[in-house]
């Protein structure tokens, strides 16, 4: 039988939560035979590449806790469109974020700044369990 599930990511929000970790948040919504459930929101650690992978990663606590049937192959393919494909940078994109404010009683370090990186048009099938583009 057909789940007739789709997932719609939103935008992934990155946040920079010491020097060499990065957070990330996916929001997206369900549809399911027509009825969208909307605003998840799934918390991520980014893995920086290292000797084992050559590009950021996603890793997440427990995947299945959102009981979405190939929940975590959605997450396998936002992850290689947006490293792979877009070449999207954690670290590049959080820096460009901070905006230092010059100010000549103090020299705090600005606080980083979420960055979102937004998705249009993308949608999962999970029958197909494939990232496609929805054409309107």
């Amino acid at each position: 039988m057909e789940q007739f599930i789709k997932l719609y990511p939103h935008h992934l929000m990155v946040l920079q939560h010491d020097e060499e970790t990065y957070m990330g948040e996916l929001a997206f919504s369900v549809e399911q035979y027509g009825l969208l459930i909307d605003n998840f929101e799934f918390k991520l650690h980014l893995l920086q590449p290292n000797e084992h992978n050559e590009h950021w990663r996603f890793a997440c606590e427990d995947p299945t806790q959102l009981r979405v049937p190939n929940f975590l192959m959605f997450l396998k393919s936002i992850e290689h469109y947006v490293f792979l494909n877009l070449k999207f940078s954690p670290q590049h994109a959080v820096l460009d974020e901070v905006v230092p404010k010059r100010s000549f009683l103090s020299f705090k370090k600005p606080k980083p700044q979420p960055f979102r990186l937004y998705f249009q048009n993308l949608f999962f099938d999970t029958n197909t369990s494939k990232l496609k583009c929805k054409i309107d």
